[in-house]
């Protein structure tokens, strides 16, 4: 039925341009027309919402413990949840209520930074209504859709809206893990708390879970196909294991292609090699232009282009023996590269008890900090009325000894706290910029309290 309304409503729109006129004299038709529409929009409102839940989360950030609201969606009878990864970071409870207003304890299984996608698990007293999943490839600029979530707390609420876009990129977003999601661009509202709700189209098929808005009518989708890949993994193994060659790449545009003699040269630009990786091992050099990945043509004109070549890498199998059509010193050669796996992008961060915290020196964050080794832990936050601000720790530095013990990563540092905790005075060796300096911890020294003073 829902099928039959839909066909009638799409020819039925193409023609009212034409039938404007003796539509002033047929009222009653235009009417019947809008609420064929509504009809559909109220029918799949009530097949999706059940299956869309609440999900309350307390999030400890160092000393801060807060409070958000999210949405979720249940995608299959055992309890399974899909949700966004931002809407679990850090979590220490995550507690989920379905439409039945029935409340129940979420096991976060597994998370992905890359996509922001999450998956939780309930042990539900109840069946479950489970969402249709579509097919994301299919989606057109143009089509209706309807947004479902609990923006502000407002339980299930339902938006309506357009494709208003599809291959969407977000680079500039502040975060340590870049996404590689192509976002669906959506005029549906996706406001605070709609994190997690899923994008339907009138079919009452869900094409994507909806991430982040920017604005009124400005909403970013992440396409349902690829909620489906990272959901797969993540319950195979509750991680993520990603394609890698190990390249620095940046756009070839026109005055590149003009600099190579070559006006109508596609590719991408090896900037740099990362060290052992696949590239380096098959003597990939910076750059050269890769021209072909899998007999498949590459090119990025700009900046948020390059996703595009990060997901056919990220998509390939670990192991799997890739040819390469490269670009170097005017000569076209071919090449293979074994393709690894993609190192660790989510860095774990750890409690000192010291009043600082530190994390893990991850392949992003050696490059955004511009370090000289990998070797250390990063301080990430530090206490202003802890004994380690009191010894003039700083957030940013990299700690490279704790008392004998040298730290090379984070199960040292965890190792060497554990052997020194219980001293008087520790003595932590850091490097701050291009300088080392010593930092002497008194582990029972407070910041003294003042009393706040009328001026």
């Amino acid at each position: 039925m829902l099928k039959k309304i839909f066909i009638l409503l799409v020819g039925s729109f193409l023609l009212f341009s034409f039938s404007l006129s003796s539509a002033k004299s047929k009222p009653a038709e235009v009417l019947k027309l809008f609420d064929d529409l509504q009809q559909v929009i109220i029918s799949i409102s009530k097949t999706i919402q059940p299956a869309v839940v609440h999900i309350e989360v307390v999030h400890k950030i160092n000393d801060l413990k807060y409070k958000s609201l999210a949405s979720g969606l249940v995608i299959d009878d055992k309890g399974y949840v899909l949700t966004n990864e931002h809407v679990v970071d850090k979590a220490i409870s995550v507690v989920v209520t379905l439409a039945s207003k029935l409340e129940y304890p979420a096991q976060v299984i597994g998370t992905d930074k890359q996509t922001d996608l999450a998956l939780l698990k309930i042990e539900p007293r109840e069946k479950l209504q489970v969402a249709k999943m579509g097919n994301s490839d299919l989606v057109e600029v143009g089509e209706w859709v309807i947004a479902v979530g609990n923006p502000y707390g407002f339980d299930r609420t339902v938006s309506f809206g357009i494709v208003s876009g599809k291959g969407r990129v977000l680079p500039n977003l502040p975060v340590e893990t870049p996404l590689i999601n192509d976002f669906i661009q959506t005029d549906a509202a996706i406001d605070p708390g709609s994190s997690g709700g899923p994008l339907v189209n009138l079919k009452g098929e869900v094409i994507g879970i909806n991430s982040i808005g920017f604005g009124r009518a400005q909403g970013f989708t992440i396409p349902i196909n690829m909620a489906k890949e990272v959901t797969g993994k993540l319950l195979v193994s509750g991680r993520i294991n990603r394609g890698w060659l190990g390249v620095v790449i940046q756009p070839l545009n026109r005055d590149y292609a003009s600099y190579y003699n070559s006006p109508d040269l596609q590719g991408v630009i090896i900037s740099d090699i990362l060290p052992n990786s696949p590239a380096a091992k098959a003597e990939l050099l910076p750059g050269d232009v890769i021209l072909e990945y899998n007999h498949q043509k590459v090119s990025a004109e700009k900046q948020e282009d390059l996703n595009r070549f990060s997901l056919m890498i990220s998509q390939t199998p670990l192991g799997q023996v890739i040819p390469l059509k490269i670009l170097r010193d005017h000569q076209v050669k071919e090449i293979t590269v074994n393709i690894g796996e993609q190192p660790k992008v989510d860095a774990e961060e750890y409690e000192s008890g010291l009043g600082f915290t530190v994390k893990e020196i991850t392949e992003n964050i050696f490059r955004q900090k511009m370090l000289d080794d990998k070797e250390g832990v990063l301080v990430s936050f530090v206490d202003v009325a802890g004994p380690a601000s009191q010894a003039e720790l700083d957030e940013g530095d990299i700690i490279k000894k704790v008392d004998d013990f040298y730290i090379k990563t984070l199960a040292d540092f965890k190792k060497a706290l554990g052997e020194v905790k219980q001293k008087k005075q520790i003595m932590v060796v850091i490097k701050r910029g291009k300088t080392q300096r010593f930092i002497l911890i008194l582990p029972e020294t407070k910041a003294e309290k003042t009393e706040p003073t009328t001026q």
